[in-house]
């Protein structure tokens, strides 16, 4: 006990191979580089069953404004892909292993400082069972909370919730879309769609978009119906997602600001500067990370088709693109991640002509990912190929991870032929954890194009819960199996 005592006196914690940690100074590290509001490291016990084992965590609470002002609202996504950067600078023992974001004020004490003791005291056990998002209400609702939560709109919206979400539970205000109830872009959209069968309103997209907790949204939508003056709620329609719903949203032209980052032409500049760009990225990855191809027969000369690798490393796209043949190279497209917070640099026209030049649609997971399937769909359907990572972002360990929706979505309503593509060795030469590269050979593997329509007979058999899930999950089957081949 007195130990113990002593212990908290401290302003440091000890982890389990007796190195000093000074949490304020991880604090201060990770805070420059992410928007958060506040931000709470205590270490973790028991984690993986292991009783003995401490691992350096932290509780998160974000700046949302920050957030709104690029409509981002994948709040995990954004905060690690800062995190794993600045990780890169500071010594194995003071990297976070983990963090969890909540949408409440962290505890303090009396004299206004953070209550680092009971912040880990309601959040360590919460972080054991891998529970993140809204912390249970103890408190009564407020008068002007329960009016919310009772009108006729309000429950109109939280049966919307409940539809997209699959949530059985009772939804409450502290909810967050992403962390509680899991809806990500794709569900965004869906909810969307949902709300303006229901309300017969045109829904804005900032009503969605800017939206982190059940309350912002209906705030959100309740002004909405506020300013459609005359036009009252009617009766749910039945479900958005109908036959032919998502095809109907992608036969729609991307806005001219994505339409014009196409590059369609095959004029003699664009030809001439496209062929000087793949042939300094070709000789680069022979002579540095001598990449081997194998199966490159597979990949179709002509229509519409996906490529679809495994995704560890920046290398990727390069490495597919010093192995493809003649033909297919001059033609492919690619589906490439922007962080949010970098792309406003699009508006550089230098940068702006360099990304149509090479043909890469630019995406991120806020309110851009529809316009950005959109010109995926119109690539598509004039009969270009597509390289589409279809985990989103790069694996940390190596290891094929899950499938995003719009992968299926995307395949589904083209049908086009997919081409899994096993790439070994990119993760050796740069892995998203290492600051710079290194001398490794790579080898990429084309296998065989598969049908849409296998992918999701087979998919639907290994128990998928609909046909889009159903190609997610027969396709990442498919890639494993190349990988593994030997």
């Amino acid at each position: 006990m007195i130990k113990d005592f002593i212990t908290k006196l401290k302003d440091f914690i000890i982890l389990n191979q007796g190195e000093e940690i000074y949490p304020e100074e991880i604090e201060e590290v990770y805070t420059k580089v992410a928007p958060v509001k506040e931000m709470c490291v205590f270490t973790v016990s028991g984690m993986g069953g292991v009783r003995e084992s401490k691992v350096l965590w932290a509780v998160i609470q974000p700046n949302l404004d920050e957030f709104r002002k690029f409509a981002v609202v994948n709040l995990h996504l954004a905060i690690k892909e800062k995190f794993d950067e600045i990780s890169l600078s500071l010594p194995v023992h003071k990297r976070l292993k983990g963090f969890t974001i909540t949408l409440a004020d962290l505890p303090h004490t009396l004299f206004g400082k953070l209550d680092r003791y009971a912040v880990k005291e309601v959040y360590e056990p919460r972080v054991r069972e891998g529970i993140e998002g809204a912390l249970p209400v103890l408190d009564e609702l407020t008068a002007s909370d329960q009016l919310l939560i009772e009108s006729e709109s309000s429950i109109k919206i939280l049966e919307c919730l409940k539809e997209i979400s699959g949530i059985k539970r009772p939804i409450i205000l502290e909810d967050s879309l992403e962390l509680d109830l899991g809806i990500d872009s794709l569900g965004r959209i869906e909810l969307a769609s949902c709300l303006q069968l229901v309300f017969r309103v045109e829904i804005k997209d900032e009503a969605i978009s800017r939206a982190f907790s059940v309350k912002d949204l209906i705030l959100g939508i309740t002004d909405t119906l506020r300013e459609a003056k005359g036009i009252r709620p009617e009766e749910d329609q039945g479900a958005p997602l109908v036959p032919g719903y998502w095809k109907k949203h992608l036969q729609v032209l991307p806005k001219d600001e994505h339409l014009g980052a196409l590059e369609f032409s095959n004029g003699f500049f664009a030809w001439s500067l496209r062929f000087i760009i793949i042939a300094i990225n070709y000789l680069i990855l022979k002579l540095f990370f001598r990449v081997k191809a194998e199966g490159a027969e597979n990949v179709p000369k002509e229509g519409a088709y996906i490529l679809y690798p495994n995704h560890t490393s920046d290398l990727d796209g390069p490495a597919i693109a010093a192995c493809l043949p003649r033909r297919p190279v001059f033609q492919l497209f690619y589906f490439v991640f922007i962080p949010y917070f970098f792309r406003p640099f699009i508006k550089s026209s230098f940068l702006r002509n360099l990304v149509k030049m090479i043909r890469l649609i630019p995406f991120d997971y806020s309110t851009h990912f529809l316009e950005s399937l959109r010109s995926a769909y119109l690539v598509l359907q004039m009969r270009k190929g597509l390289c589409f990572f279809p985990e989103g972002l790069r694996s940390v360990t190596g290891k094929v991870g899950k499938f995003k929706k719009g992968f299926g979505v995307l395949a589904k309503e083209t049908r086009a032929k997919l081409v899994p593509v096993a790439i070994e060795g990119a993760y050796e030469a740069w892995a998203c954890t290492a600051k710079y590269p290194k001398c490794h050979p790579i080898r990429v593997r084309f296998g065989k194009p598969l049908l849409v329509e296998d992918l999701e007979k087979e998919g639907l058999a290994m128990g998928a819960q609909d046909c889009h899930e159903a190609i997610c999950v027969a396709g990442r089957k498919a890639l494993m199996e190349l990988k593994d081949k030997k």
